[in-house]
């Protein structure tokens, strides 16, 4: 079996701002009158297509790919690939493997500068105070309280993502049944705003974002949206369920659960 199509659409974004005339009177409210846009479009073009292939009586397979162009991105194809396999009638294996492509959106694109004055209590110059934690008994250490700048960033590139599982399905009976399924999504190129750790840790390489004034003291931190490294989670999920007849009516006792394996986040890769 074949199944294909095509998919041709526009996206358009426009946003007025905040028009209401006591809005000065909150006290460090990020306003939306620097993200009003007028109207910015981009076009997608898609073609797609997926194949059921049953190779033997007990094993088929399925065979499914897309391909995007994005104005302003380019173009990705992404595949899917995935199997079942059943050797006796109360045995199933089955596995998938996909990749994924995902664009920024517009507000992480064109956002305006949002000035937000930081408040907090614990942050430091990490040019005279490497830790970045402010400490009033070590010197250089003195706490600052910036101006943190968010905004959008048009040169963001998409986040991609990989996925794979693999599993069981074991029916010995009418009553009995169990599945159990491994699972990996790994994310790369991650939007998200800059995070404030990273400037520290990274400050070698991202001291342009510490904005100074003449005499040297950190007023300003820039925090744009950008792609930073990614991440990688694991899992498994297992379902279990017991069925029957008693006393004339049909009872059922399942239970479903996820174990998250592993997740961590990946180093940061690559730097405005």
């Amino acid at each position: 079996a074949m199944a294909t199509g095509i998919d041709i659409r526009r996206e358009e974004f426009q946003f007025n701002g905040d028009t209401r005339a006591d809005k000065r009177t909150v006290f460090n409210a990020p306003f939306d009158d620097v993200n009003a846009l007028k109207n910015v479009t981009r076009d997608i073009r898609a073609v797609y297509a997926e194949f059921y292939l049953p190779l033997h009586r007990t094993f088929d397979i399925t065979l499914a790919g897309r391909y995007d162009d994005y104005s302003g991105f380019g173009s990705t194809t992404n595949p899917k690939i995935s199997f079942k396999y059943r050797p006796i009638d109360s045995l199933l294996f089955r596995g998938a493997y996909s990749t994924g492509f995902k664009v920024p959106s517009f507000n992480q694109l064109y956002n305006g500068i949002n000035e937000i004055q930081y408040t907090g209590t614990d942050l430091a110059d990490p040019a005279t105070c490497p830790s970045g934690r402010a400490q009033s008994s070590v010197p250089g250490c003195e706490r600052i309280n910036p101006v943190e700048l968010f905004h959008g960033d048009v040169n963001l590139k998409p986040e991609t993502s990989t996925q794979k599982s693999l599993g069981f399905v074991f029916s010995p009976n009418e009553w009995f049944n169990i599945a159990l399924d491994w699972w990996q999504i790994e994310r790369e190129e991650t939007i998200r705003v800059m995070p404030r750790d990273y400037m520290i840790t990274y400050y070698s390489q991202l001291q342009d974002l510490w904005i100074r004034d003449s005499s040297g003291e950190v007023i300003q931190l820039d925090r744009p949206y950008i792609n930073s490294g990614g991440s990688l989670m694991s899992g498994v999920e297992v379902d279990i369920n017991f069925n029957g007849n008693l006393a004339g009516g049909r009872w059922n006792l399942g239970l479903n659960g996820s174990w998250i394996e592993n997740f961590q986040t990946k180093a940061l890769e690559s730097l405005p």
